[in-house]
């Protein structure tokens, strides 16, 4: 994947001059992106009548998001936040509005980066990354999973923005609810191979499996998406590397802090350690500060954002039913096993090959 991307950027960029000593913005990578553009829309093109393997990856969906994660380097939207500041807690709310204003870059729905002032990367913007053909295998795992959905959330005190509620969608009056007899069900499913009990997150304190790793439709579901899941690890290397080398060694960690009352025998495919299958829910926008901005969410989209800095949701869609997966880490796990906080990905090294130094 790395050599796919080094090699579209190698030849988009051909002739341009970038300098190290400032934020490239994306007026400046106008050419290049157009460039990668054309090829992503010829490959997007081709791919519309080829039948992909239904357990594994082909090396048409790699060049394609070697392409869409090309595309999106290219096409960087700069604020004018710092990261560091921006994570500072504040009293109130509104504070951030104030001093972090929003960027209003109104609809974004083309691959794309959101930098800091410094170039950090806070959100990556994938959307086509997964082909059509891969969703419709991806979806067809996921009808075991319908009995065992979570339709409403079993703590008292949990906010009800982060859970969320089953879709339904604005209707004109002249038609039936559409989800009615929806084939894969509503709700959510929570999975992680370590987790604390609730109220219990101190370091001193044990982990566990979530109990749904014991679920026999789990374990089958697990089995059946590791294939992609194992490729979107990949991805996550290549995005956000530092990220993704703490979760690998959280993962690898887990065996020697992880208490099980038995062992599921579920082998965790994922360098997240968290992965909630959400079935045709809304979430309300929840985290603080947002960047005036709406992201186009089709099927087939990834982003990797920073959730606790910025502001996300799943609203109200059209006709037809959505499955999304959040992958997360734990910050309070990742404390338990011993790991640093990753730096963020920064714009210079992902371009560092064709810098002017």
């Amino acid at each position: 994947m790395s050599a796919l991307v080094d090699g579209i950027l190698t030849s988009a960029l051909e002739g341009s001059r970038l300098s190290t000593t400032s934020v490239i913005q994306k007026s400046d990578l106008r050419k290049p992106r157009l460039r990668v553009m054309s090829q992503l829309t010829n490959l997007q093109r081709v791919m519309m009548e080829e039948h992909l393997p239904s357990a594994s990856i082909s090396f048409t969906e790699t060049k394609l998001s070697a392409l869409v994660i090309a595309h999106a380097i290219l096409n960087p939207y700069v604020t004018e936040w710092d990261i560091d500041r921006f994570a500072e807690p504040m009293p109130h709310a509104a504070d951030k509005t104030k001093y972090f204003q929003y960027p209003q870059w109104g609809h974004i729905s083309d691959p794309a980066t959101v930098l800091d002032v410094h170039g950090r990367v806070m959100v990556w913007y994938l959307p086509g990354i997964i082909p059509p053909q891969r969703v419709d295998h991806l979806n067809k795992i996921h009808l075991p999973l319908k009995s065992s959905l979570v339709t409403h959330s079993k703590r008292k005190n949990e906010s009800s923005k982060r859970f969320g509620h089953r879709h339904v969608p604005e209707l004109d009056g002249t038609e039936a609810d559409p989800l009615a007899g929806t084939m894969f069900g509503h709700g959510r499913l929570m999975n992680s191979p370590a987790v604390f009990q609730q109220a219990h997150m101190r370091l001193q304190d044990k982990v566990y499996e979530s109990s749904t790793l014991k679920f026999s439709a789990v374990k089958k579901w697990l089995q059946d998406i590791s294939y992609a899941e194992e490729f979107w690890n990949s991805i996550s290397d290549l995005v956000l590397p530092d990220l993704a080398r703490v979760g690998k060694d959280a993962i690898a960690a887990k065996e020697d802090w992880v208490v099980t009352q038995p062992p599921s025998g579920s082998r965790w495919p994922s360098i997240y350690v968290g992965i909630d299958v959400i079935v045709n829910q809304e979430t309300l926008p929840h985290c603080d500060q947002d960047l005036g901005t709406i992201f186009g969410y089709h099927p087939g989209t990834m982003i990797y954002l920073s959730g606790k800095l910025l502001s996300h949701s799943v609203p109200k869609w059209e006709k037809g039913e959505r499955i999304a997966h959040a992958h997360y880490m734990r910050d309070a796990i990742h404390n338990r096993f011993g790991m640093a906080w990753p730096a963020f990905t920064q714009q210079k090294d992902l371009l560092s090959k064709f810098l002017l130094s």
